[in-house]
């Protein structure tokens, strides 16, 4: 759990959608791009926010583990500069009419994997 904090996650998907079906923002802003629906300026935007996080968030090991493939990023409450960030991302997304929430937990699953950023959890079934 995060040292007095609250753990904080953007996902693609309308209230009541059950949390562990839902798409993070990033992944789905590259689908939009990949698909062609941004314009020259979101995709650049959208570039400089991946190229950020490319900069200054570890990338945790996905593809070596042997976690679930159900593991799921959250950004630790004092993440500041990375949740500021992700705003962007949001606003591209809501720009072209995509629903987005953030979802907050003090405690948002087993942890799997830990850095001065973020965790990997498997995801509690209720939050």
């Amino acid at each position: 759990m995060a040292e007095g904090g609250v753990y904080v996650r953007f996902v693609v998907g309308a209230d009541g959608e059950d949390h562990r079906q839902l798409t993070g923002v990033l992944t789905e802003a590259r689908l939009l791009r990949d698909a062609g629906r941004l314009s020259a300026e979101e995709s650049q935007r959208l570039e400089r926010a991946y190229d950020w996080f490319n900069a200054h968030v570890p990338v945790p090991p996905f593809s070596t583990s042997r976690w679930n493939r159900d593991a799921i990023s959250w950004f630790k409450g004092s993440a500041g500069d990375a949740i500021t960030r992700m705003w962007d991302v949001v606003a591209i997304l809501r720009d072209h009419d995509v629903p987005t929430r953030i979802l907050r937990s003090a405690d948002p699953g087993k942890v799997l994997y830990d850095d001065d950023v973020q965790v990997v959890v498997e995801e509690w079934r209720h939050l």
